[in-house]
């Protein structure tokens, strides 16, 4: 806990380190009302995009997870790492880690299958093209413990060429477990980085 505290941190310094350090960069001789007024403008550009950078990889790299269990809520961060195949790599296999700030079975293991509906219709291609989506799956879990099942519905905005796939998305999952102990229902969001078909040459040329 300590260590993600510390790394929030460390993004909130480095973003207003960075707004001090372009108030730094006017020359004192040029302050004329119509240069302050272009560099506000600027820095006000600069400032918002940085703020959205830092905010994109805050969420990769630490997606929250909020998990229901034995009628107790936990909270934590999860990570998953996914690999496409199919023709667009709308076929995608899943392996997903979750640590958990509670004192036992704090760390969870899914190993699933999912399907991307795109909403719009789109062809492999060397550019990036953005759709709505909708995921739907089913996998394996494991708490090092006990183990079950799960399906899961995901809903995002899939950013994707013929190899890489950029997906920002909330994700409701409902595991079933072994008699003897709880199901489990989690929900997570985030942005998710993996390999959209990175099997199959397509043969994709530049159009001239």
């Amino acid at each position: 806990m300590k260590k993600i505290t510390l790394l929030i941190l460390l993004i909130i310094f480095i973003f207003i380190n960075n707004i001090f350090s372009q108030y730094k960069t006017i020359p004192y001789k040029q302050n004329s009302p119509k240069l302050l007024k272009e560099h506000k403008t600027e820095l006000k550009e600069s400032s918002t995009t940085f703020f959205a950078v830092s905010l994109a990889t805050f969420l990769y790299l630490l997606n929250p997870i909020i998990l229901l269990e034995n009628d107790k809520i936990s909270g934590g961060i999860t990570k998953e790492v996914s690999l496409g195949f199919g023709y667009f790599g709308e076929h995608r296999i899943g392996l997903e880690y979750s640590y958990l700030f509670r004192d036992k079975n704090n760390s969870h293991l899914r190993l699933s299958y999912k399907y991307d509906y795109l909403f719009k219709d789109t062809e492999p291609s060397n550019l990036l093209q953005a759709s709505t989506v909708i995921s739907l799956g089913a996998g394996y879990f494991t708490d090092f413990e006990k183990s079950g099942i799960f399906p899961e519905i995901s809903f995002g905005y899939s950013i994707r060429n013929d190899e890489l796939l950029i997906y920002p998305h909330t994700k409701l999952r409902y595991t079933f477990t072994e008699k003897k102990y709880s199901n489990i229902i989690d929900f997570s969001f985030g942005v998710m980085i993996g390999f959209a078909n990175p099997f199959i040459d397509l043969k994709i040329r530049k159009k001239r």
